[in-house]
């Protein structure tokens, strides 16, 4: 497992299973405080509270990561199957959707690592075959500097036909940081309708109810099970536990115009910026707007997420 750190962060990933983000802490007055799920199988600096839960995780349904990167896809694909330009492709588990693309519990190689930047690449061809029919190098680059946290995914298509691509983000934060809970502010403006609850939408994306506006601070209330896609990202999304102190401003490339809110009976939440919606590729096909990008040989796609740790003490 690495580490990296600043005066504000340390981040810790495991770069044999997708450089997924094992845990993470913000610096508040010294006292270093988890704002995502401590996934670590041991934790040193636990001292006497080794024994309880720890930090954003339950006993019964622990979290194996809290954040790993969705390449070449983000979320889900209706029973594995799509069309791309006539051409059908079926992914494995297509009984499962196909969810969260097909790298993050691949093994990756680090390219650098200092005390505040880790790259690591994972190359198709050189490493593993993977559930994606276009042969892929792709490049995760994280680091800590000051206050802000940054991550970089690049997508290079070492096929010999144009790829379709997507990627994003699946950081869960912890709900309750000294007893604050948090308040968001997520500047979006629709929602993808699923009739069904199987996170797949149903259509192009409608104008957002108010039970899911957050585009004013709000309350993130647990007893509302919340799991959507939704549209129209524009700006920084800000996460707030007010009465700790703590907010992270969430910012994005341009081309992530799309957010999942993912608010489970948990002691976690999700917040995931993305740049294509669930299904995208079938939408697509269907005229919708839902984010594909695609990307010739040889070129490559790239975009970066931004965590900047404001305290408020």
């Amino acid at each position: 497992m690495q580490l990296i750190e600043s005066s504000h962060w340390r981040l810790w990933c495991d770069k044999d299973v997708g450089v997924q983000w094992m845990a993470a802490q913000v610096n508040r007055n010294g006292q270093w405080v988890d704002v995502v799920p401590d996934c670590r199988a041991e934790r040193p600096d636990a001292g006497s509270q080794a024994d309880l839960a720890a930090p954003g995780q339950s006993a019964d349904a622990p979290l194996p990561a809290a954040n790993f990167h969705m390449i070449p896809y983000s979320n889900r694909i209706r029973d594995g199957k799509f069309n791309h330009r006539g051409r059908p492709i079926a992914l494995q588990d297509g009984a499962k959707h196909a969810i969260h693309g097909a790298l993050r519990k691949q093994r990756w190689r680090i390219i650098s690592a200092e005390s505040d930047t880790l790259v690591c690449e994972f190359d198709s061809k050189a490493d593993t075959a993977i559930n994606w029919p276009w042969a892929l190098k792709a490049q995760i680059a994280q680091s800590v500097k000051g206050d802000t946290l940054t991550s970089t995914i690049t997508i290079t298509n070492q096929g010999d036909t144009d790829m379709p691509v997507g990627t994003g983000w699946h950081p869960y934060f912890v709900r309750n940081i000294d007893g604050s809970m948090p308040t968001l502010t997520l500047p979006v403006t629709e929602v993808f309708p699923d009739e069904s609850g199987d996170c797949l939408p149903d259509g192009a994306a409608i104008e957002l109810p108010d039970a899911l506006d957050f585009r004013k601070p709000r309350a993130l209330d647990p007893d509302q099970r919340i799991d959507c896609c939704l549209a129209g990202l524009a700006g920084a999304c800000h996460i707030h536990w007010q009465d700790a102190g703590i907010e992270l401003v969430m910012s994005a490339s341009e081309a992530c115009q799309f957010l999942i809110l993912f608010n489970p009976d948990k002691p976690h939440f999700a917040v995931e910026p993305v740049t294509n919606a669930n299904d995208a590729f079938n939408l697509a096909e269907q005229g919708v707007s839902s984010g594909v990008a695609v990307i010739s040989p040889g070129t490559s796609f790239s975009v970066t997420m931004h965590l900047q740790a404001r305290l408020h003490v």
